[in-house]
């Protein structure tokens, strides 16, 4: 998985503010799903593996991925690499 997080800096880093659907702290690496709206009626789903380089804040402060619950609001900052879906950054809060 290092390879992967090493290729995942050279791609682009995209952003989505939604809810968190679904987390996998047993899987690994752990999985983060995020359901964000794009209309009234439509919307995307984002899952992204969560590394140790993955930083993972509430307000100022760094917490573990285990703080996260499923119905969270966050932002989720991740890049698209050969190796799949990697979150880089993941902010709770609104």
């Amino acid at each position: 998985l290092s390879a992967a997080v090493g290729e995942a800096r050279s791609h682009n880093t995209y952003k989505v503010h939604g809810t968190v659907i679904a987390i996998t702290l047993t899987q690994t690496p752990p999985l983060i799903v995020v359901k964000t709206p794009l209309g009234p009626k439509n919307h995307m789903t984002v899952g992204a593996a969560v590394t140790a380089q993955t930083k993972i804040i509430r307000g100022n402060r760094r917490v573990s991925l285990n703080t996260i619950k499923e119905g969270d609001i966050v932002w989720l900052t991740y890049v698209k690499a050969p190796g799949g879906v990697l979150a880089e950054v993941i902010r709770l809060g609104t």
